[in-house]
C-alpha cells in the first residue's frame, strides 16, 4: 500500500517532527522515504546559491542521521524553490508517491500556509499533516464517514478511509473508532431552530444500522461506533478530543464543485480546529 512517502522536510529552529513521524509510522520494509528540503537561495543574499545548497545538504544530512537509525531506505535532496507547492505536485505527477508527510504551523489567526492549503486541494495521493505531539503506544485513530449518500465518490472516500485506518491499525497495534456526524446546518443551530440532541436522538439508530453494514463489509465490526451530529467541522474535532485520538483519517472530495459532506472547503474548517495529526484521503486519479 505505501511504497515511496515523500517527507516535506521543515528544519528551522529544530523542528523535525514530519521526519520522526515518517520514520515512526512502521512502514513496510523496502518502503522508500524521500526527504526534501526547499531553500530560498535568494533569502542569504551573503552567500552564492551554491554555497546555501551545501549548507542546506550538510544540515539535513545531519538531521537525517540523527533522526534514523537506518538510513537504508532514505534519499534525500535539497531544492532552491520558493513554490514548494508547484514543485511537490509536479514531482508527484512524475513519480508514484503514495504519501506525503509534511509539518503544520499553527497559530491563534492562521492554521495553514497557501502552500499547504493547495496541497490540500491539489495533491492526487494521501497526506499526512504531523504535529509535534508524539503518538502514544497504542494510540486512537479517528475514521470520520460518510453515511449521507450513496454516491460513488463518497462511497469511494469511505472505502480509503477504513482501508487506510486498517492498514495503519495493523502495522502499529493501534485501535480505531469509527464516526460519523449528522449534518446539521450550522446556521439553524446558532438561530436555535433546531435542537441538536433531539435530532441525534431521533437519527441515531438508522445511522448506526449504516454504519455496521458498512464496518461488516470491511470485517471491522468489532470498531467502536461514534454518532454525533452538528457540523463536521465542530463535532469530528470534539469528538477526537473526547477520545483521545492521536490521527484522525478522513476523507476530501477535492474542489470539483461538487454537494460533499466532507468537501475540501469542509475539510480545511476541521483541520483548523484539530490538534491531533490528520491523515487526508483523495478521491482515486483517474
Amino acid at each position: 500500500m505505501v511504497k515511496h512517502v515523500l517527507v516535506i522536510a521543515d528544519i528551522e529552529d529544530d523542528e523535525t517532527f514530519a521526519l520522526e513521524k515518517a520514520r515512526d509510522l512502521s512502514l513496510p520494509s523496502g518502503t522508500q522515504l524521500e526527504i526534501i528540503r526547499f531553500i530560498h537561495s535568494g533569502s542569504k543574499p551573503h552567500l552564492t546559491s551554491a554555497q546555501q545548497m551545501e549548507q542546506a545538504r550538510e544540515s539535513l544530512a545531519g538531521v537525517i542521521k540523527r533522526v534514523f537509525d537506518d538510513e537504508s531506505q532514505v534519499t534525500s535532496k535539497v531544492v532552491d524553490s520558493e513554490h514548494i507547492a508547484d514543485w511537490v505536485l509536479e514531482h508527484c505527477r512524475q513519480k508514484t508517491v503514495d504519501l506525503v508527510v509534511k509539518s503544520r504551523h499553527r497559530t491563534e489567526s492562521l492554521f495553514h500556509t497557501p502552500t499547504d492549503w493547495q496541497l490540500l486541494r491539489q495533491l492526487p495521493c494521501p497526506i499526512l499533516i504531523a504535529s509535534h505531539i508524539k503518538w502514544k503506544p497504542e494510540a486512537n485513530i479517528l475514521l470520520p464517514l460518510d453515511l449521507s449518500t450513496d454516491e460513488s465518490l463518497h462511497q469511494q472516500l469511505n472505502k480509503s478511509v477504513l482501508q487506510w485506518g486498517k492498514f495503519w491499525a495493523e502495522a502499529n497495534k493501534h485501535r480505531l473508532h469509527a464516526a460519523y456526524s449528522i449534518p446539521i446546518a450550522k446556521p439553524l443551530l446558532e438561530l436555535e431552530i433546531v435542537d441538536r440532541h433531539e435530532i441525534e436522538q431521533k437519527k441515531s439508530p438508522q445511522a448506526r444500522e449504516k454504519m455496521a453494514e458498512l464496518l461488516a463489509r470491511f470485517e471491522m465490526s468489532d470498531v467502536p461506533v461514534h454518532i454525533t451530529a452538528g457540523p463536521p467541522e465542530k463535532t469530528i474535532p470534539h469528538l477526537a478530543g473526547e477520545v483521545h485520538c492521536d490521527l484522525v483519517i478522513m476523507g476530501c472530495a477535492g474542489h470539483q464543485g461538487l454537494s460533499a459532506y466532507l468537501h475540501g472547503h469542509t475539510t480545511e474548517k476541521v483541520l483548523h480546529n484539530l490538534r491531533a495529526d490528520c491523515l487526508v484521503i483523495k478521491p482515486a486519479q483517474d
